[in-house]
């Protein structure tokens, strides 16, 4: 599917030896701002209920999201636990009272060919394997510490250090403990470290991956790689460090980097990739540039905004409610918002989750 917002095209280079590769030259806009409607539809809104504090997203800060049957799964890694709701944001179980077994929730990761859900976890190193009640049914020692996971076709990819950086490992998910075969090395004399911001998320086409210190992008098939993004990021390219929360479409990789806490947008079909600072959100109010990793999202992005946000939001569509309902181009964008206007929501409450659609 073309789009006129990518004019220009950058030919594709010879294969890599580790598949095709192509560099992408980023163009920084800062006139004539893109709008979010050229390349998204509107997004679906669902606020994650916060019954009790046991249902409270610790900090408010989501280490990844999963979604499977109709269900969203958070990883909050700063309560040390994984959280259920339903699609329409009611809370329905936590793995709280699974402290016993691990002091350290690292990641997780779902393996849709057996509807489970894996979660890896250090202090000490091991997967825990549930189903999707978030019963736990077995766990699976391992030899090496990780940083990120994510499972794809019966493979687990992980991201893991070395001695002199990082590196991107394949296991079989039927024998986790042989050694896992090497897809990618990053040797940069960095050790990384887990954090909230991650560099490999399994799309609808395969893993997608990147290593702290490296400006590629790589899409991982089969325990392959299939083809690489090289990112130039030009004026800002000695800032560039990492490349994480990577989403995707047949059109478009959307992805943040640590120079900014903007969307790069490379059009798959052209290979330009563009930052424009003035991205305008004209679907709906209630912007947040920051990309939230996430499984199971087909073509989509998802971000989140703070309930105090949601709150202060929802109050100015209260008090300017009727004015709104005369302006044609403010009706569309409080429409999202319709549904929670009735709604209490204490300021310290869980976020509201935006479901984008890239076209």
């Amino acid at each position: 599917m073309k789009h006129p917002i990518f004019l220009s095209a950058i030919a594709l280079l010879a294969c890599l030896s580790c598949g095709t590769g192509e560099k992408v030259a980023v163009e920084y806009k800062d006139y004539r701002p893109l709008q979010i409607s050229s390349f998204m539809a509107q997004p679906e809104l669902v606020l994650l209920e916060t019954p009790s504090e046991e249902a409270r997203i610790r900090d408010m800060r989501i280490g990844r999201l999963l979604l499977a049957e109709n269900r969203i799964f958070v990883v909050d890694n700063m309560g040390n636990r994984i959280l259920m709701f339903d699609r329409t944001g009611k809370f329905l179980k936590t793995t709280a009272d699974m402290a016993g077994i691990y002091k350290k929730l690292v990641d997780a990761t779902l393996d849709t060919q057996e509807g489970m859900l894996y979660a890896y976890c250090a202090e000490p190193s091991q997967l825990l394997a549930f189903d999707l009640d978030l019963n736990l049914e077995k766990t699976v020692p391992m030899e090496t510490s990780l940083l990120e996971i994510g499972m794809d076709e019966g493979i687990l990819y992980a991201i893991r250090t070395t001695e002199n950086g990082t590196e991107l490992v394949a296991f079989d998910k039927n024998k986790m403990e042989a050694q896992p075969d090497v897809v990618w090395t990053q040797a940069n004399g960095t050790r990384a470290k887990a954090t909230s911001e991650k560099s490999l998320t399994v799309l609808g086409d395969g893993a997608y991956a990147s290593l702290p210190g490296s400006n590629r992008i790589c899409q991982i098939r089969n325990g392959k790689v299939k083809k690489t993004y090289d990112i130039d990021f030009g004026r800002q390219a000695d800032a560039a460090k990492r490349i994480f929360n990577i989403c995707a479409s047949d059109s478009f990789l959307l992805f943040n980097s640590d120079i900014c806490r903007q969307w790069f947008i490379l059009n798959r079909q052209t290979g330009k990739c563009i930052m424009d600072e003035q991205l305008h959100n004209d679907l709906c109010l209630g912007s947040n540039f920051y990309i939230l990793p996430t499984q199971g999202a087909t073509d989509g992005l998802v971000y989140d905004m703070p309930a105090a946000g949601v709150n202060s939001i929802l109050a100015q569509l209260k008090k300017h409610q009727t004015e709104f309902a005369k302006n044609e181009g403010a009706e569309k964008m409080n429409a999202p918002y319709l549904p929670f206007l009735d709604k209490t929501i204490k300021p310290t409450g869980n976020p509201m989750l935006y479901f984008w659609t890239i076209k």
